[in-house]
């Protein structure tokens, strides 16, 4: 049987429902990204790679390797930009956002499916700026951990992520949070957990009444908690 989660860090999610902040999310995640002008791209990149090729200085490299990082990275081209951002650590005298490089890197990585690498690179954003795109970060760590089935983590991090007003609450967390307890029920066959996913699934759908991700757990946790003719 998988580790239980502590009924400790499921009240602290219960109140950071109730009590998050009021401020609006405008954060797109990587699902939810604007379409991008393929051709523009590519041709900022080969402008890039032209003044490359004129010998700039290493602060001037760098910054044009973390455009072009992030080019590739919009494009889809992960191992492209993974290979553009690290060479900028080459750079004796680069001059970069750290925050912002390392951001760039785990996103890649994440393209890749390569989410412990992701999770590095997104802790290392957090320490040299814990205020860069801090809303993002965080639920991409989330969304890496979800993937690894690292639920107890999961869970954590969105305690962290929403604790006492620093992210108002929103679909992205009732739903990863009714779904980590669902996973987690799975694995420990434990009512506790559905009906810890049902509770969320339940506060998510009064503000998010057509949310169809948090309807479809609440009908199966009813499953499990209330089985024809067991009512």
């Amino acid at each position: 049987m998988k580790r239980l989660y502590p009924l400790t860090l499921f009240i602290v999610l219960a109140v950071a429902i109730g009590n998050c902040a009021s401020t609006e999310d405008t954060v797109r995640t990587q699902g939810g990204s604007p379409k991008i002008n393929t051709s523009s791209h590519l041709a900022q990149i080969e402008s890039i790679d032209s003044e490359l090729k004129s010998n700039p200085t290493d602060e001037t490299k760098a910054k044009l390797l973390l455009r072009k990082g992030r080019l590739n990275l919009e494009l889809g081209k992960y191992d492209e930009s993974i290979s553009s951002l690290n060479q900028i650590s080459s750079l004796k005298n680069a001059n970069v956002n750290n925050s912002e490089l390392n951001l760039y890197l785990g996103k890649a990585h994440i393209g890749k499916n390569q989410y412990a690498k992701a999770i590095q690179h997104l802790n290392q954003s957090e320490k040299f700026d814990k205020n860069y795109n801090s809303v993002e970060r965080r639920k991409l760590v989330v969304q890496s951990l979800m993937a690894e089935k690292e639920y107890y983590h999961v869970l954590a991090a969105l305690t962290k992520a929403y604790h006492k007003g620093n992210q108002k609450k929103d679909e992205f967390f009732y739903e990863t949070a009714a779904k980590s307890y669902l996973k987690m029920g799975y694995e420990s066959k434990s009512i506790g957990h559905y009906q810890k996913s049902l509770q969320v699934a339940n506060l998510g759908l009064e503000d998010f009444p057509e949310n169809e991700t948090l309807r479809s757990i609440q009908k199966e946790c009813l499953e499990v908690l209330q089985p024809e003719g067991k009512l």
